[in-house]
This record gives C-alpha cells, structure tokens and sequence, in this order.
C-alpha cells in the first residue's frame, strides 16, 4: 500500500475519532453565552457582568454590559455548569470632591454602584450554561441600590 493510500484511511479514520472524542474542540468546550440586564425595568446603558464557576468548570470571566447586552463569543465562552453571577453598573457621575486630579483633570469617573449587593457583591443568583442550548439569559434586576449606600 503507498503512503498515499495509507494516509486517504488514517487521516479521515483520525479526524473522526478527533471529533467523536471532542479533542477537535479548539475552545475546550467553551460554548457563546449572550443575554440581557434591566434594573427596574430599563436596559443597563453601561455595566459589566461577572461569572464565577460552582462545578469546577474553570472558567472564570466576565464582559460588558452595553445597552442592556452581554455577549461572551465562544472563544472566550463557558464550558457547562452551573454560575455564580455579579453585575456592576455605576451612575456615571464623579462625587464633587473627586474633582481634580493631575493636569489635564481627572478621568477615572468614581461613581456609586446601581446594582443592589443582592445581584452584586453579595449575589446568590445563578444561571446554568448547558450544552445543545441557546445559553441566551434574560436578568431582571428589580429594584437599585438604595440612595447613599456604596459598595
């Protein structure tokens, strides 16, 4: 048998056992997560989103939130499990006595967080990315932070 021959059985033989096997897999069974965040009812114009594995997933990671929408590309996805979720969304507005700073003024915007500690700092909301799914989330957040209060 030529190498020809030899390699028109191997190479398919391999690239099925590859794809059966899941070692084709360039994102280590990462899967696209995208959803939507609302605070009473209103998209979050600009805020982030944090996901903390609970079954030893691995995979920690977090991404913006624009105009309501999160959207995690596959390369950079979750592999299935379960989800510890953290949103953040700041005012936008720089305490009067944050004012200042070097030349130019300062542009780092101190601002107070929206997002009461029950969906940020002490969340206990979870969602669950499952393979075969769509993994798009809709979060309603339903009520701010109260006035005053700073993480």
């Amino acid at each position: 048998m030529s190498l020809a021959s030899r390699l028109c059985v191997f190479v398919p033989a391999f690239v099925a056992c590859a794809a059966v096997a899941g070692c084709g897999d360039s994102y280590g069974g990462r899967l696209a997560v995208s959803g939507t965040v609302t605070l009473v009812g209103q998209p979050i114009k600009d805020g982030s989103i944090n996901f903390f594995p609970q079954d030893g997933q691995g995979t920690e990671t977090g991404c913006p939130i624009i105009a309501g929408k999160f959207q995690l590309a596959r390369k950079d996805g979750l592999r299935p499990g379960k989800y510890l979720i953290r949103v953040t969304a700041g005012d936008g507005k720089t305490p009067a006595a944050d004012e200042g700073g070097g030349p130019g003024g300062n542009t780092n915007i101190v601002s107070v967080d929206l997002i009461p500690s029950d969906w940020a700092e002490a969340s206990q909301q979870y969602v669950e990315v499952k393979q075969g799914d769509k993994n798009e989330f809709t979060l309603a957040i339903p009520k701010t932070r109260p006035v005053g209060k700073k993480r």
